[in-house]
């Protein structure tokens, strides 16, 4: 799903972070920010002022003030018509633009809204880029308990009541951090990088069958939460039973995937039977993915030792 945010909430929402008041009136404040990456019609959610491609947002720097300011009145208008005809649908200007009256009475008048921020031109870019992205960024939401586990995001699946929240609680106990309980909003930031939130207002609170609604800053702390979380890995609680025992690998060599939001996250499957300490296991499925990012792969370290075990006793045998 594609996301939008509208000029109102672009002001609420970033209006300390980018130090933004308006320059022209509060018009347009419905107009909607977003991005195309159509290959008809491709633009960008924010950019410097370009007439040939120009962004949703438009950044009005120093040199592009200096330029507009050149302009006589019939070339200034006849330049922001042309730009307001495209996807543009506000102006921000940077601490040390200077944009002559005119120019604002114009955006003013085709109910462009003008922000100032007091942040200068490169800064207020990367801002800018930073936080429409991610408030822009194509997103979907998940059933499952999010959790951070060893500066890993670890998202938690399965059946509903096979223990989900029980092995969230256990794993918080064991001084790991809760990012969401039950559902996930899942956003790709960037190519290849998926970011996990809690899509409600608060993730302070979890529900366990038979003890209810926890407040878990109230019980383990501020520090036992987290807002987001890069993805990495997914567990999947799957019950353990005698028709479904050959299923699971063995070796743990075959490396499973599951899409989200086109992206492919490891994905191993935890059977769940009584008895088993199913924290202790997450922990160690999270330190082994740890090693297989540094490149260090147990199961083929295991198969080739075996491998050479193997070749060393055949050439025993030979000599005998």
């Amino acid at each position: 799903m594609q996301s939008a945010l509208t000029i109102r909430d672009f002001h609420q929402r970033f209006q300390k972070r980018l130090s933004l008041a308006f320059e022209s009136s509060q018009v347009g404040l419905e107009h909607i920010i977003q991005y195309s990456t159509q290959k008809d019609d491709s633009y960008e959610a924010v950019d410097y002022l370009n007439i040939i491609r120009p962004s949703s947002v438009v950044v009005v720097g120093l040199r592009e003030s200096q330029y507009l300011n050149d302009l006589s009145v019939n070339q200034l208008y006849e330049m922001l018509d042309r730009l307001f005809a495209g996807p543009v649908r506000s102006l921000v200007l940077s601490r040390d633009s200077n944009l002559n009256q005119e120019s604002i009475i114009h955006c003013n008048n085709r109910n462009i809204p003008v922000f100032r921020s007091q942040l200068s031109d490169a800064p207020l870019l990367s801002n800018l880029r930073y936080f429409l992205n991610q408030a822009l960024a194509e997103k979907t939401t998940e059933h499952g308990v999010y959790l951070e586990v060893y500066s890993i995001g670890t998202f938690i699946t399965g059946e509903s009541g096979v223990g989900k929240s029980e092995l969230a609680l256990s794993l918080i106990s064991r001084g790991h951090r809760l990012i969401s309980d039950d559902i996930t909003e899942f956003s790709m930031i960037s190519p290849g990088v998926i970011d996990g939130i809690h899509p409600g207002l608060s993730n302070d609170f979890m529900e366990v069958r038979g003890l209810g609604i926890l407040n878990i800053r109230a019980m383990f702390g501020s520090n036992s939460l987290r807002r987001n979380k890069t993805l990495r890995m997914i567990v999947n609680m799957v019950p353990f039973t005698v028709e479904n025992s050959d299923r699971f690998d063995r070796l743990g060599q075959i490396q499973r995937t599951r899409s989200i939001l086109g992206t492919e996250i490891p994905e191993m499957t935890l059977p769940v039977a009584q008895g088993r300490n199913l924290a202790v296991l997450v922990e160690a499925a999270a330190r082994n993915h740890l090693l297989r990012m540094s490149g260090y792969n147990s199961a083929e370290d295991f198969i080739e030792r075996q491998r050479l075990a193997i070749q060393a006793n055949t050439i025993d045998q030979d000599f005998e």
